[in-house]
């Protein structure tokens, strides 16, 4: 893997979507799909040292692995009732608005998550921005591979 060309993919895809932080969590055996690279703009605190999620539980985990490719939310604070879903938004510093990008394996399991978080208001997402989240994900799924 070029961790310096995941890193740059990352930082690339946060400010062309404007938002404070961007990760790609890859397939593990060891926990469901942990933090593998992050990029923060400054000010905004890193997640990947949060007290671990249950992310097996978690809507948009839940959502991919029904089959969604992309997962939109424009205001996370009314996307679902789920009190553990407002736990890890807090726990994510307020996240108010999200993109969340899978990537599958040719037998169609999921090899790693693109999120890109908006913590400073909920927003209406282009499509323009959902593709360009898709074009992130697809770059760094073969930086990965």
């Amino acid at each position: 893997m070029n961790d310096a060309a995941i890193q740059a993919e990352l930082e690339a895809v946060a400010r062309d979507l404007n938002v404070q932080r961007a990760t790609l969590r890859l397939k593990s055996d060891v926990s469901v799909f942990p933090i593998a690279y992050e990029h923060c703009e400054p000010g905004t605190d890193s997640i990947r040292d949060t007290p671990r999620l249950d992310m097996s539980k978690q809507p948009v985990v839940l959502k991919m692995q029904a089959g969604a490719s992309q997962v939109v939310e424009d205001d996370c604070n009314v996307t679902t009732d789920d009190p553990g879903y407002h736990e890890m938004r807090a726990m994510f510093g307020g996240m108010q608005a999200q993109i969340v990008t899978a990537n599958r394996d040719a037998d169609g399991e999921i090899v790693g998550l693109l999120s890109v978080h908006d913590l400073t208001a909920p927003r209406t997402w282009t499509d323009a921005e959902a593709a360009r989240a898709r074009a992130a994900a697809d770059r760094l799924d073969e930086l990965t591979r």
